[in-house]
């Protein structure tokens, strides 16, 4: 992401790779953390889903939708957001 924050071209190779990474990381955050609970360690917040949330804005400041078409993801979203203020 240093490359889009300090204004360096990034090669569509690369640029390529790092959205496929991030798309498997994003699947592996729901299917294995996440799954069917409302937070990522169970029924109430916890410290992972700060930092986990603190993560994925990363991408979104760059202009990344990584919440986009992932329903689950963005509910998950929107419970911290409410537990702790946007």
């Amino acid at each position: 992401m240093f490359p889009v924050f300090l204004g360096e071209p990034v090669s569509p190779q690369t640029l390529a790779a790092t959205l496929a990474e991030l798309d498997v990381t994003l699947q592996l955050l729901e299917d294995k953390f996440l799954q069917n609970k409302a937070f990522l360690t169970g029924p109430h917040i916890s410290l992972a889903d700060l930092v986990a949330i603190t993560e994925l804005m990363h991408p979104v400041g760059a202009g990344c939708q990584v919440f986009e078409g992932r329903p689950k993801l963005a509910t998950w979203r929107q419970r911290v957001e409410a537990a702790v203020g946007e």
